[in-house]
């Protein structure tokens, strides 16, 4: 592939939880792909650069197995393309997601006519929650509690979901 050729590229900041715990980065996504289609991909991995790794360990680049990914919480500006592909849904469910080593709670838009269970059997792997609150288990110390904006997350990485009484 010729440089001619490959797409125009955005400068998409994230925290990734993982395993490990909290990658920061920069993935580049094609301008005209949704962050969410780009995380759904098949490519095996995703490439970070001006990486900052749990340990504290600084990198230029690094090539994160998207196996690994748990959650991935884009920058704010990059919020709004997960508002927009749910702004045509009605119906807004509260749910618990239960992760090993923590829990994600928040919003997930539905059509109308679909239980939860029916938005993530159609997901491709990653599904956006919005007003989140994020728990994370911290070794040997107190669960980390926090609240997000949104997060996208990738559903086979999930022990289970269910949707919360409002």
């Amino acid at each position: 592939m010729t440089s001619e050729e490959r797409p125009e590229l955005r400068l998409v900041p994230v925290r990734t939880l993982t395993p490990a715990g909290w990658i920061v980065g920069t993935l580049h996504v094609p301008k005209s792909m949704p962050l969410v289609d780009f995380l759904e991909a098949p490519r095996a991995f995703v490439s970070l650069s001006d990486v900052k790794l749990p340990t504290g360990t600084e990198l230029p680049f690094f090539a994160l197995a998207k196996s690994a990914l748990i959650l991935v919480q884009p920058q704010p500006e990059e919020l709004v393309e997960a508002v927009t592909r749910t702004s045509g849904r009605s119906r807004l469910r509260q749910v618990s997601c239960l992760f090993e080593g923590g829990l994600v709670m928040g919003t997930l838009a539905l059509p109308s006519d679909h239980r939860v269970s029916d938005e993530l059997l159609a997901s491709n792997g990653f599904f956006v929650l919005g007003h989140c609150t994020i728990g994370v288990d911290a070794p040997a110390k107190t669960p980390v509690m926090e609240a997000g904006i949104h997060v996208i997350v990738h559903s086979p990485r999930l022990l289970g979901v269910t949707e919360m009484k409002s």
